[in-house]
């Protein structure tokens, strides 16, 4: 049972600040180019404390870590950003745009008991890499503030009705990069004892954030083995996440196509894929014809099919697979049987790497495989010839994800991307006493 309370967050006064212009996407997903242009926004936009600009002449004593924390300490000092007088739990309704229909998506802000992958409070669905890690740990010291939440889902047991009618006093209710961002408070005791004993009441997912969240465990324990005495309820003990609803009807999770950037295609590639697959030719030279390449893949979403590009010129071929035991045979034997039904995991081993050589050993080594969710890019890519082809894949459910987590799996690469990434710079979690 996790451990979810209130906590004082430290956020943008909407009376001093543009909150339209303060907030700004995951550090992951920023470009060098995205990142001035967020520094450029705003002097109080929060990429400059989340994922500060390096300089040639950054020494221990003057880096991003160290310019992170002189400005939160300014922008607290000038009122910028504020601290709640007491703890509370954040509702955030966030709306927004995809593929022609608006969406509106769910979350509550709340602080959680910190607790090890093995005790299955918090459960991962992927790997993570040392480099973030280290990356993260860093301004942590420097800040001890969560400046960007950990993004989860909860599964509710029971028939636990949702939280929809709970949403608290409003604080803000911006529109920024076509998105629109409501944030409110809930602070009645009555109704922070429901939200709590809700969230609390159910598994946790990590959706996105795993770097995050292994940081401030580390964190954590570097804070306890330094201190003379350790309670429990320090602040390093929890961290701060949003928490969706796996039910929630906004929560959208996009597929992410495989482009091949090095290898070439075997000349009897589809001959090796038809002993596992049955294989459909489309036209695509024209518009009309991708449009009905992406509705013969959508149609298919409920089997297990991938559209295979650059095989043939001006050609896609549907390759929707027919023996499943073949392919599962290929796969890592440690693996649980969650973790082989997914799509990404036939593709991989049935495909890319039993016909095209890609495997595990070349995926981290990186060079072989990019990666985009835009299916336009892809068909793009392999008619100007600038990648040898490419797999567009649908969009892997939710609940196999919480499927492959709930038997202790990870993810393979790039299986998930929950559209659209939460912001940062909505609340963030000092871990201070001011």
């Amino acid at each position: 049972m996790a451990d979810v309370r209130p906590f004082r967050a430290l956020r943008f006064d909407a009376a001093a600040v543009d909150l339209s212009r303060t907030i700004a996407p995951p550090y992951d997903v920023i470009s060098p180019a995205e990142q001035q242009s967020l520094y450029d926004r705003s002097p109080h936009n929060i990429v400059r404390i989340e994922y500060g600009q390096q300089s040639p002449d950054d020494t221990a004593s003057d880096s991003r870590y160290t310019r992170a924390a002189a400005d939160l300490q300014s922008w607290r000092a000038d009122g910028a950003l504020i601290r709640e007088d007491a703890p509370r739990i954040y509702s955030y309704q966030q709306e927004f745009s995809w593929d022609g229909m608006r969406h509106t998506r769910r979350h509550y802000f709340a602080a959680v008991r910190l607790e090890e992958w093995e005790k299955g409070v918090v459960k991962p669905h992927e790997h993570t890499l040392s480099g973030p890690k280290a990356d993260r740990l860093d301004l942590l010291r420097a800040t001890r503030t969560q400046v960007s939440p950990v993004y989860c889902l909860y599964r509710a047991k029971g028939s636990t009705p949702p939280l929809r009618d709970i949403v608290g006093e409003p604080l803000y209710d911006v529109e920024a990069d076509g998105q629109r961002h409501i944030l409110s408070s809930i602070s009645d005791p009555d109704q922070l004892a429901a939200v709590t004993a809700h969230l609390a009441n159910g598994d946790v997912y990590i959706a996105d954030g795993h770097h995050r969240y292994e940081t401030a465990l580390r964190y954590r324990d570097e804070c306890r083995d330094r201190a003379d005495r350790w309670t429990g309820d320090e602040p390093e003990n929890f961290v701060l996440m949003a928490l969706t609803d796996a039910s929630d009807p906004g929560l959208l999770v996009l597929p992410t196509h495989r482009l091949l950037t090095t290898t070439t295609s075997p000349s009897d590639a589809l001959t090796q894929i038809a002993r596992y697959f049955q294989i459909d030719e489309i036209d695509v030279a024209s518009a009309e014809g991708r449009r009905n390449a992406l509705h013969r893949l959508d149609a298919s979403k409920h089997k297990t099919a991938f559209l295979a590009l650059g095989l043939a010129p001006e050609r896609a071929h549907l390759l929707t697979l027919e023996d499943r035991t073949a392919i599962e045979a290929l796969m890592p034997s440690d693996q649980p049987k969650a973790w082989k039904r997914l799509d990404v995991s036939v593709l991989q081993y049935g495909v890319l790497d039993h016909v095209f050589g890609i495997d595990d050993a070349a995926l981290a080594r990186g060079g072989s495989i990019s990666y985009t969710q835009d299916p336009g890019i892809a068909f793009d890519a392999v008619a100007r010839g600038e990648v040898r082809g490419a797999f567009l894949l649908n969009a892997t459910p939710v609940n196999q994800v919480l499927a492959v987590a709930d038997v202790g799996g990870r993810m393979p690469q790039k299986s998930t991307y929950f559209y659209p990434k939460l912001p940062t710079g909505l609340v963030m979690n000092a871990l201070d006493g001011g």
